[in-house]
Formats: C-alpha cells, sequence, structure tokens
C-alpha cells in the first residue's frame, strides 16, 4: 500500500517540473514565431488572434495583437498554436471597414506520394504574412 501512495505522490511532482514519468519534456514544442509586415501604403488596424472562431475578437478566441500600425511596420509576436486568426481593416476607412477574417499557419512542405499528400513543419516555423491597406482586386 505505501509503494501506491508513494508513486500516486511522484506523479505530480513531475509534471510540476515540466515532465512526465518517462523523463520526456511535458511540451516539446517551442512557440511559433509571428511576423506581419504592413506593406502600406495606408495605417491600418490589426488583430490576431488565437483561436478558430470568426471573427477574430470573438470570445472565443485570445487576442495577441490589436491595434492600428502604420505603414513599413513589422509586428511580431509569439503563439503557442499552429494557427492564428487575422483580421484587418482597409483603406480609407481604416478604422471600421472591417475585411474577413482568415486562418494563416505555420509552413509546411508536402510531398505527393501516389495519391495521398504528406506534409511536415517546414525548417522555419514563423508565420509570415503581409498586409496591404487596398482591399484585393
Amino acid at each position: 500500500m505505501r509503494r501506491l501512495v508513494a508513486s500516486l505522490l511522484c506523479v505530480p511532482v513531475l509534471s510540476l517540473i515540466g515532465g512526465d514519468a518517462a523523463g520526456s519534456p511535458a511540451n516539446a514544442e517551442s512557440p511559433t514565431p509571428i511576423e506581419i509586415t504592413l506593406a502600406g501604403p495606408s495605417a491600418v488596424r490589426i488583430r490576431v488572434a488565437n483561436g478558430s472562431t470568426f471573427p477574430c475578437d470573438s470570445a472565443d478566441n485570445r487576442l495577441i495583437v490589436s491595434g492600428k500600425f502604420e505603414p513599413h511596420h513589422v509586428l511580431r509576436s509569439s503563439t503557442s498554436e499552429r494557427c492564428v486568426c487575422l483580421q484587418q481593416t482597409y483603406a480609407p476607412f481604416a478604422d471600421v471597414d472591417w475585411g474577413a477574417s482568415s486562418m494563416v499557419c505555420r509552413p509546411q512542405i508536402c510531398k505527393w506520394a501516389g495519391r495521398s499528400k504528406h506534409c511536415v513543419p517546414a525548417p522555419d516555423p514563423t508565420i509570415r504574412v503581409t498586409v496591404r491597406s487596398t482591399r484585393p482586386s
């Protein structure tokens, strides 16, 4: 009985110090860097959030970046997720003209093997997005 109690007490202690009973780290993945380049020509508002609910400011998501940013500015942040929700405004109404939300994800390298596609994470995990203040035509 004593051995059972002793082993049950060890499991929470190991998980508190970042490992499990086998000695491997609790979270092997490192944070995913995010880089958003504002190409201009005008300032725009940006929302970046963890979560998959649209729009990005949904209560189900957690905002990472939110604000109005000038052109030629580069925003840098990080996330523990593989994908983030991105939403932006457009000129000339950069405070109110919100576009549709989209999911942007870390890059992958995909190869076809017959009829199936096999994807693996790219060596550089950075999520990179270029934002323009004019709507796409």
